[in-house]
């Protein structure tokens, strides 16, 4: 049962999310907003936590369920994702892992999830959900663990979505 609630019209919801990179930190790998319909919007691969289970051992789950692998996590980021309009609040766990290549993937179409490898030099140009996340990506290093809130969760830049149409 995942940890998520509905209460009047506010929605509640926890998630654990990987920043998947290649050795090289040339490539990420980001997964389909399925919400933004109307130009690419990603979000990073993951998905709820379950109740009683922790976020280390929720990302391991996601991560071997949606793309059948299995790597080591080090968690880099605590983000609140807060929609005021809506009355959607969500705290996601970001967690870093290495891939030795991308072909280790299973599929990176699984029926429900479609999964984008994208160049990270190319980053800017992608309109990836929270804003903060973008930001990690773009790292080379993760020492410690950040926390961001964040208000635009929800939000695009115009930009992007100029490009994208």
């Amino acid at each position: 049962m995942d940890i998520k609630f509905e209460k009047d019209d506010f929605k509640f919801n926890v998630r654990s999310s990987c920043i998947v990179k290649d050795k090289c930190h040339e490539h990420v790998l980001l997964t389909n907003m399925r919400a933004v319909e109307d130009h690419e919007a990603f979000l990073l691969p993951g998905g709820r936590l379950e109740i009683l289970e922790n976020s280390a051992e929720a990302i391991s789950r996601e991560m071997q369920e949606e793309l059948g692998i299995t790597l080591d996590y080090k968690l880099i980021s605590i983000e609140e994702n807060i929609v005021k309009d809506t009355k959607f609040h969500m705290i996601e766990f970001v967690f870093y892992g290495e891939i030795d290549s991308f072909d280790q993937i299973k599929s990176l179409d699984d029926g429900w999830d479609k999964f984008k490898i994208v160049e990270i030099k190319n980053i800017a140009d992608v309109d990836i959900r929270p804003q903060t996340v973008k930001k990690l990506i773009q790292q080379d290093n993760y020492v410690g663990i950040t926390h961001n809130i964040n208000y635009d969760w929800a939000e695009c830049n115009e930009e992007i979505r100029k490009m994208n149409r």
